[in-house]
Formats: structure tokens, sequence, C-alpha cells
């Protein structure tokens, strides 16, 4: 389900600083773990 950023700070209670942050963190955090996982087939 795609929602806003705003959309997700609302339903969490957080302020949209805060949800863009550690989306961002996330998705950079998935792009390592994958590159790594590629490095070791």
């Amino acid at each position: 389900e795609e929602k806003s950023y705003e959309e997700i700070s609302e339903e969490l209670n957080l302020p949209l600083g805060t949800v863009k942050a550690q989306l961002f963190r996330a998705r950079d955090m998935m792009a390592k773990v994958l590159e790594s996982s590629r490095e070791t087939i």
C-alpha cells in the first residue's frame, strides 16, 4: 500500500522529518544488505 510521508506521519503520530529520516535510513540499510548478499553469490 503506497502512502505519502504525510499520511505515515499522521498515522504514527510522528513528525514528518522523523518519518522521512527513518525511511531514508531503512532504504539505505536494505541497499547495503542486498549489495553485500550479491557479492557473496
